[in-house]
């Protein structure tokens, strides 16, 4: 008897869904809004540059 399916098969295939599903995230809107390509602000597109911190924080001399 025949086997119905081959390990190579399966890996081909789970591989093909995996490619889809990666390029459907990478083109969906959501992942350009997360990314900061979306056409709005985001805490990464607006830092402050001259905060000390790399995050935009302000600096402990300067807050309230």
């Amino acid at each position: 008897m025949d086997k119905a399916y081959s390990r190579a098969r399966i890996l081909m295939m789970l591989g093909a869904i995996l490619a889809l599903i990666v390029v459907d995230h990478v083109n969906s809107p959501t992942f350009a809004f997360n990314s900061g390509q979306g056409n709005v602000p985001t805490a990464l597109t607006q830092r402050d540059e001259s905060a000390c911190a790399p995050c935009g924080a302000p600096c402990p001399s300067t807050r309230n």
